[in-house]
């Protein structure tokens, strides 16, 4: 058609893959249907034959299994050292990645593409290695059993009974440039088990018994030859695409069947059931979706025959277009289809006129794909077909505004043209035309047209204010009119329907980018769950609501627009989804009565939860392409929902580590001040009860004030690790009330005289001081901590100075010692637990919770503490900052 694109030439996209694809590898994927079957000594043989063609071949890893048929093959090849890692009390060998790609040669034999890498491996996985060395440009061959792909996994274990550990996404066929398959018939297969060319004799025979039964090896073959086939066709059209071809190749049979949603939707669809049966083909059913919105009958007519089309196996697409016949035989043509079905509309000739025939559009540009047109007879009841369904009719609202316009045209018109004699006023009536169609659509359009041919004539045609016409030659101005009119109108509402498409698909695009953008930021899976529910909402015009597993069953973590209950017999329906990895409930094929459908969320190790939806317009189903939607929407949400558990796992695995290394600082810090204390008192206790006549009143009177003295040492130890629990676990709760300063320093230097015993203590607390607003218990251990601090670092006989004063809208108690000072290294720190500076015997004293338990209590209560050494460089300055009680406030 004119104006549309070259269809000769590839696409922008196609181009691009094959500049991807410029400076890579390519692999060769040798695929068997079971082990044994000769994929590895194949994969020899080839190198050697590429070896003797002078190309540079290296084996990067082969494993023989110790089978004398491949063994021999190995000789005459370079092999390269395998990598040894050792993984739990075990050397394994693995293929050394780094070392080919230092050796860079042409072609490398990497064996057994599904294997999993031991961990300490740039890779978990091998296939992820063999795209390294494709990205390297080094071409590869490799080996792989089709159990081990990942689709396929679930179908082997129904078929033989065993589950498949290592698998790989089929996504990694599409780094084969070239599939072989490696393939011998079962009853040979057999007997190479039996004669122990496979396996040695006791496991060959349990084998044969079990995985190897004929009727296992037989599916096996079939999963092969299908998965292979895929691959192979979809080869072919990725070559079609990329040479821009578009005559049919009659490689294989492929039936499209077109449907609109009238009555004779499903009449096509068993036609082309029916024909694909026949040919033994694959068949897709499509439908052309419009810019504007289908109304109520023709989406439920669509929704219907699509539903047939799934329960009589066929794929289903909904296309989006301004053209369906040129969508659907472009579709047609990429898809390398051989027969189009369609039905045959029986419409009055003036609709064909104006729309078209779909039938001879397509018998004009089909070329050689074969067209099956299902007989008027069977589709008498259509009301409107896929080429040219009549528009929509339009609202009482648009019609009386484009007769407006046209009023107004008529006015301006008839008003220029008795004042100037216009030679063209005709095209006053253009704009209403016009505007009407991007307005309200083809049928307002339309009346608009002939509502301006009207005016036009009673108006601007003698004689005037007449629908008469003298002249004969204005008879054919008025007929030139009204075609120009239509032509005008349809191009009109074409424009304004390719508009309503772009915006509808531009809407679509940036809100699946904005959803994927959300969750990559989202760091919880509630956070991704809400996420998901709102652009699900939003895209599908629906309620929606995510569940995921906690424990043994499914909880809401997203919904929207708003709260949502489920009764309990939907929440089995949820369950059931999950459990079964299918959709349940409206339009499913399991429970469709319900009001809700529920669709798996996929994750990479099973089901990562479930998405909910009750659509808000009463459909019953979704159409192909919402659910195509939907489910992307579910496999973004999946890798989100993973990706944020993984990152929960590996935060709770840091605080874990966190929490060893604490406990480990914490008993190395504390080993020495708890076992001193005790060893001392263990010693003065043993002393008084082994000698008990052997000491002076003196020297008794001094044990026990060893012992006593030691004793509360311990006890202020162990109330340290006490608190600082209390601050780790939340528990502290302030209980402020008004208190006197002079009362709290004097409390707490009662409680640090241990500490400070042999300093002297320099007082300066005036008891004029306003009250603060304070815990009384919680300030008073913080000071005496800040204090036994001071004493800790203070020498004997040297000075400690306490002073409270009045500092802006609070009270200020500076506690300064006589030590060495805070380090700068360790003052962004020193709050911290178990930071500890060098007392005077180069020794950390105390456990190094102190600062960090008076810095909790503070700052539970509202109070603040800061560090800073003296400007005289005599030693450190503690400060805390107190708040002032209600009744002291200025």
């Amino acid at each position: 058609m004119p104006g549309s694109p070259d269809q000769s030439r590839p696409s922008p996209d196609v181009l691009l893959r094959v500049a991807a694809r410029e400076g890579r590898g390519r692999m060769k994927l040798f695929l068997g249907a079971a082990p044994g079957v000769g994929k590895t000594c194949e994969m020899l043989r080839e190198a050697h034959a590429k070896r003797l063609e002078g190309r540079d071949v290296v084996v990067g890893v082969v494993e023989t299994h110790q089978r004398t048929g491949t063994q021999a093959l190995m000789p005459g090849l370079e092999v390269l050292p395998r990598r040894e890692v050792s993984y739990r009390g075990q050397t394994l060998a693995e293929m050394d990645l780094d070392a080919i790609l230092k050796r860079q040669p042409d072609l490398v034999l990497v064996d057994e593409l599904a294997h999993s890498n031991a961990e300490g491996s740039r890779h978990p996985k091998r296939w992820m290695d063999v795209a390294d060395l494709l990205d390297a440009g080094i071409d590869v061959y490799s080996t792989m059993n089709v159990q081990h792909l990942e689709s396929a996994n679930e179908v082997v274990a129904k078929v033989t009974g065993v589950i498949v550990r290592e698998t790989v996404p089929d996504s990694v066929l599409d780094l084969a440039s070239d599939i072989e398959i490696v393939d011998i018939t079962p009853d040979e297969l057999r007997q190479r088990l039996a004669d122990g060319k496979i396996y040695p004799a006791d496991v060959a025979s349990r084998a044969l018994a079990g995985f190897f039964t004929p009727g296992n090896l037989t599916a096996l073959r079939e999963l092969a030859l299908r998965r292979t086939a895929e691959r192979v066709d979809e080869a072919m059209r990725a070559h079609r695409q990329e040479h821009g071809i578009q005559e049919t190749w009659d490689a294989s049979e492929r039936i499209i069947a077109c449907i609109d949603g009238g009555p004779a939707g499903a009449n096509v669809v068993r036609r082309a059931k029916r024909l694909a049966e026949r040919l033994r083909a694959p068949w897709t059913v499509v439908h052309v979706a419009r810019g504007e919105a289908a109304d109520a009958p023709e989406r439920a007519g669509v929704l219907e025959a699509f539903r047939l089309a799934a329960e009589l196996g066929a794929e289903t697409r909904m296309l989006t277009g301004d053209d369906p016949a040129g969508d659907v035989i472009a579709y047609a043509r990429d898809a390398n289809a051989s027969h189009i079905v369609l039905g045959a509309a029986a419409r009055p000739w003036p609709v064909e006129l104006v729309h078209g025939s779909m039938v001879r559009r397509l018998v004009r540009e089909a070329g050689d794909i074969a067209l099956v047109v299902c007989p008027q007879d069977q589709t008498r009841q259509a009301r409107r077909t896929l080429a040219g369904a009549p528009p929509h009719l339009g609202t009482p609202e648009g019609h009386l505004g484009a007769l407006i316009m046209v009023a107004a045209a008529a006015a301006l018109a008839t008003a220029a043209d008795r004042l100037i004699d216009l030679p063209n006023a005709s095209l006053f009536f253009v704009i209403p035309i016009i505007l009407a169609a991007i307005q309200s659509g083809a049928a307002v359009s339309m009346v608009a047209a002939v509502a301006s041919m009207l005016a036009y004539n009673f108006f601007l045609t003698e004689p005037y204010f007449t629908f008469h016409i003298a002249d004969p030659r204005n008879v054919f101005a008025v007929i030139f009119f009204l075609a120009v009119g239509l032509i005008t109108s349809g191009v009109a509402a074409q424009a304004r329907a390719r508009l309503m498409l772009a915006r509808r698909q531009e809407r679509q695009a940036s809100a699946l980018q904005d959803f994927a953008a959300r969750l990559v930021t989202s760091d919880s899976v509630n956070d991704a769950a809400q996420t998901t529910a709102e652009v699900t909402a939003s895209l599908l015009k629906a309620v929606a609501l995510v569940l995921v597993p906690r424990g043994a069953s499914l909880e809401p973590a997203g919904e929207a627009p708003g709260p949502v209950t489920l009764a309990s017999s939907e929440v089995a329906a949820a369950q059931w989804t999950f459990d079964h990895g299918s959709a349940t409930g409206r339009g499913a094929d399991t429970l469709p009565g319900g009001r809700w459908l529920f669709v798996p969320v996929p994750g990479e190790t099973g089901r990562a939860g479930v998405i909910g939806l009750m659509p808000h317009d009463g459909e019953t189903r979704l159409d192909p392409e919402q659910r195509r939607l939907l489910d992307l929407i579910a496999a973004q949400a999946g890798v989100a929902f993973e990706r944020a558990a993984y990152a929960q796992r590996v935060e709770s695995a840091r605080l874990e580590a966190e929490s060893e290394r604490l406990k480990g600082a914490l008993l190395s810090s504390v080993s020495h001040d708890l076992r001193t204390p005790l060893a001392t008192v263990s010693a003065a206790l043993q002393t008084l009860r082994l000698f008990p006549g052997g000491q002076s009143e003196d020297e008794r009177a001094e044990l026990l004030a060893v012992a006593d003295s030691e004793t509360r040492r311990l006890s202020g130890f162990v109330e340290h690790l006490l608190d600082m629990v209390r601050i780790d676990a939340g528990a502290v709760r302030p209980d402020r009330e008004p208190v006197e300063v002079s009362d709290l320093i004097a409390a707490a230097l009662a409680r640090a005289d241990l500490a400070l015993k042999g300093r002297q203590v320099e007082l300066d607390a005036s008891s004029a001081l306003p009250r603060v607003q304070v815990d009384y218990q919680l300030a008073v251990a913080a000071l005496a901590n800040v204090l036994e601090n001071a004493g800790k670092h203070t020498p004997d006989g040297a000075a400690i100075s306490v002073r409270a004063r009045r500092a802006g809208a609070g009270v200020a108690i500076d506690v300064a010692d006589s030590g060495p000072g805070i380090p700068p290294d360790l003052m962004p720190q020193l709050f911290e637990k178990f930071a500890r500076g060098a007392s005077g015997d180069g020794r950390p004293p105390g456990t190094g919770l102190g600062l960090a338990i008076a810095r909790g209590f503070l700052d539970a209560q509202g109070a603040r503490i800061t560090a800073s050494n003296r400007a005289d460089g005599t030693g450190a300055l503690f400060r805390i900052d107190l708040p002032l009680a209600q009744d002291a406030a200025p």
